[in-house]
């Protein structure tokens, strides 16, 4: 069995093939030959929690064990863990664990990279980032294959995480200007793309329409019924809302609160699969503006799992465990 760490993982595939895993996944999940049951939650006390996400598709199981214990920044230690395994269907023989925690970064910025990839005005040069996280990072890295981005906006509560950002992009892609906007209206009307990746429980921008008309949103960080990053004004001007899954309309209340609000249908929402099978140029609309919301799939973890295990074979990474 294989082990990879998180260096080896980001050594052993490029952002292209991540946003083509992804993309390879969301077909899988249209044509409905995968089984992965429900998200299992398991109680381990004090607030703690063990999540448990199985998924079987192709040749390949993968499971995804993931922790989530809040109190853990207490100690200097990471309040998400998560390790990955991925087992060969036809006799169940482990392959490879790797590092979850970089599985999931890679993915979901994949994902989001994807949606810039159908979504967005081919001539897009410009990305605005609400959050600048590890997960925001990940959103930027991959937004930068799918266009040819220019010119990036940060903005964050904590001004230090955007300086932090803004210094590792300034390493890893000088060619592309940093700007720290000091307020979220100056970080949209600067940006073709707007990508929220926070912890907000409430919309972070104002209710304005004309700061969105013509853009791409991507929306990361909301994944419970009753949580939005996005304000009422996004969703009146929009023709489409594309989602990775259909269960984004249960589970994000970026999804679910303008349903029940009245301001878009069930009729306007469609998976970014279904687009994608299409071939069809997505609908914009009078305004110009697309919507995309990301709540994951263990079929994403499958297969970013899969790409990185054979590239790492055929790279010669990682460590053989006995």
């Amino acid at each position: 069995m294989l082990y990879l760490n998180s260096n080896e993982i980001i050594s052993a595939v490029t952002c292209d093939q991540m946003m083509d895993a992804v993309e390879r996944a969301m077909r899988i999940y249209e044509d409905k030959t995968y089984t992965m049951p429900e998200r299992m939650n398991v109680p381990c006390g004090n607030g703690n929690i063990l999540l448990l996400m199985p998924c079987i598709a192709g040749d390949y199981i993968a499971t995804k064990t993931l922790t989530l214990y809040p109190e853990n920044r207490k100690v200097a230690k990471p309040v998400i863990q998560a390790t990955v395994m991925l087992a060969d269907r036809s006799n169940g023989t482990p392959l490879a664990v790797m590092d979850g925690g970089t599985i999931t970064a890679l993915r979901t910025g994949a994902v989001g990279g994807s949606s810039i990839r159908h979504l967005a005005r081919k001539d897009a040069q410009s990305i605005g980032l609400v959050g600048c996280g590890v997960q925001g990072f990940y959103q930027l890295k991959h937004g930068f294959e799918a266009r040819d981005i220019r010119e990036v906006s940060l903005f964050d509560m904590s001004p230090g995480s955007s300086e932090q950002l803004s210094e590792k992009i300034n390493i890893d892609y000088p060619h592309i200007k940093v700007n720290i906007a000091e307020t979220v209206e100056e970080l949209v009307y600067a940006s073709d793309i707007v990508i929220t990746a926070t912890t907000a429980r409430m919309p972070v921008f104002p209710d304005t329409a004309d700061l969105f008309a013509g853009k791409h949103c991507i929306a990361v960080g909301s994944f419970e019924a009753d949580v939005r990053e996005y304000p009422d004004a996004v969703f009146r001007q929009l023709s489409r809302v594309w989602v990775d899954i259909d269960y984004a309309k249960e589970e994000s209340g970026e999804i679910l609160v303008p349903l029940s609000e009245g301001l878009i249908s069930d009729e306007q929402i469609e998976t970014l699969g279904q687009l994608i099978r299409s071939g069809k140029e997505p609908d914009r609309g009078p305004s110009g503006t697309t919507f995309f919301k990301t709540v994951g799939m263990g079929l994403f973890d499958l297969e970013a799992a899969r790409l990185v295990y054979e590239c790492a074979l055929e790279l010669g990474l990682g460590t053989e465990l006995n």
